[in-house]
């Protein structure tokens, strides 16, 4: 549904044209505002009034915000330009780059069913791109 309504011809709103990707992420961001600064009101008020909207405000968080901002722009990208096909192998290939960087970076330890579907991701991958392979595998 999502990617029927981002993709869809729509009327515009006003009479200056058809609205972008920026337009609707700034509608996203507008609604996101108002849900959790109505939130943060509810349950943190009195904290927000003695110390401000900021504190406690690490790097880390706003790394982590900043992080969440781009990935969202990201798939917003990649819901309106591509196709679903493409979609799919963009999540298996996140979940190898994952699990490799998990590895890396944390020492996970990866056993032989995940290399077993690393390996059907990318012979997927090579399958659906590739060009005149029945030719090449087949004679």
């Amino acid at each position: 549904y999502t990617e029927k309504v981002i993709k869809g011809r729509r009327r515009p709103i006003l009479e200056s044209g058809d609205y972008g990707l920026a337009y609707m992420q700034v509608q996203l961001a507008a609604m996101s505002i108002l849900t959790m600064g109505g939130y943060a009101i509810v349950n943190d008020y009195s904290i927000i009034v003695e110390h401000g909207l900021f504190y406690n405000f690490s790097t880390g968080a706003a790394v982590t915000v900043s992080q969440s901002a781009i990935g969202g722009l990201i798939v917003a990208g990649v819901l309106k330009y591509a196709d679903s096909i493409l979609k799919g192998y963009a999540t298996a290939l996140s979940v190898v780059m994952t699990g490799v960087l998990s590895m890396i970076m944390f020492e996970t330890k990866l056993d032989i069913i995940y290399f077993i579907g690393v390996s059907n991701v990318m012979l997927a991958v090579v399958l659906y791109n590739g060009q005149d392979l029945d030719k090449y595998a087949c004679s």
